[in-house]
């Protein structure tokens, strides 16, 4: 590893090499894959040496990274006499007056990372805009008495929508009003499916965290350092200093699965199993991003992915869908839609790798 920075933190410890090659022996190292070791690592070479292939179960290792033909080799075949209830029903709650665009772009990133259906529930006098905006996502406008989001009067129309579906997907544009946490309190524990807890709705349950343990299926976090100052009361410069041990500590804690976002995402679960993502580019720190990744793994979970999984595979993909889509329009001009854009082209890739 370059002299100076920590194999375990990637933290520069005092003064550090800026390498433009690292060559380092039988696996990455957390600190090759973590910022700033890894903008100081430069080119990463893993050479083997001689290390069997089962090493890192015999070492009991819970810590790993995705290259693309293990990507690949997840992905679930997907049958030629299949239909649409094969893959899966999202639901999506999400948007507000001024963040539909939050709305369009979680439930457009589900259908376009394979479900077979996905359904928006979107406040009712939104509901026209949605109409407009989505072709092959369905929408169920959701009671708001013209007030542009979510209120409890909307608990109703909620459980109509929840009933038949396999995952859902919350939070996302929803704003701050109250209305939203007591929508949480009311789905949490209630709805014995997946859900995929984003953005606004992070901001709402942070209030209440043991909702999260109330619910008895299983519960993905995708909080950015931020979110994960509300959720955790840590101070934002000590969550991007060491991500793998606030992430693994939270997720224990509520028994849940977070993935702590940033330049170097981390995953992990109640059971102590931590992934650092390798895949991604600067031009996916826009508006949006975050929104497209709850879509994704949301997508996923409701095609019978296991949720961590799902987080796992959903973080690489969307990761390599921001690099497909800055090579062909640059980091500076690329937005969030066009990683959704490119999304197919990188499952269309994993799938001829796992052939």
């Amino acid at each position: 590893i370059p002299s100076g920075i920590s194999g375990e933190t990637g933290q520069v410890m005092g003064t550090a090499v800026k390498a433009a090659r690292t060559v380092t022996f039988g696996y990455p190292k957390s600190g090759h894959l973590l910022f700033p070791g890894r903008e100081y690592t430069g080119e990463l070479h893993v050479v083997p040496i001689s290390l069997s292939g089962d090493s890192a179960y015999i070492m009991n290792s819970n810590m790993f990274t995705l290259n693309d033909k293990e990507a690949a080799n997840m992905l679930k075949k997907r049958p030629r006499n299949s239909h649409k209830g094969t893959f899966g029903w999202v639901a999506v709650i999400a948007g507000s007056t001024g963040m539909t665009g939050a709305a369009h772009l979680t439930a457009q990133a589900a259908m376009r990372s394979g479900a077979g259906l996905v359904t928006l529930g979107i406040p009712s006098s939104l509901n026209p805009i949605m109409e407009q905006k989505l072709t092959e996502v369905l929408t169920y406008p959701l009671e708001d008495k013209g007030f542009g989001h979510l209120i409890p009067e909307s608990l109703d129309d909620i459980t109509d929508l929840l009933k038949d579906k396999e995952v859902l997907a919350f939070g996302p544009g929803c704003g701050k009003n109250s209305g939203v946490l007591e929508i949480l309190r009311n789905i949490l524990g209630r709805f014995n499916i997946p859900i995929v807890i984003d953005a606004d709705g992070l901001n709402h349950i942070s209030k209440d965290m043991d909702l999260i343990r109330s619910h008895k299926a299983p519960v993905v976090l995708t909080p950015h350092p931020g979110e994960m100052a509300r959720l955790t009361g840590l101070r934002v410069n000590d969550i991007i200093s060491r991500p793998v041990e606030v992430a693994a500590q939270t997720a224990e804690k509520y028994g849940c699965i977070v993935l702590l976002k940033g330049a170097a995402s981390v995953a992990a679960d109640s059971r102590g199993r931590v992934y650092i993502n390798a895949s991604g580019s600067s031009g996916m720190a826009k508006g949006g991003s975050g929104d497209i990744l709850t879509g994704l793994i949301a997508s996923l979970i409701a095609q019978g992915y296991d949720p961590f999984d799902a987080t796992v595979l959903g973080c690489f993909i969307h990761g390599r869908a921001g690099e497909k889509a800055a090579e062909h329009l640059g980091e500076a001009g690329m937005t969030a839609e066009d990683i959704i854009n490119a999304i197919p082209h990188v499952f269309k890739g994993l799938y001829e790798i796992a052939d």
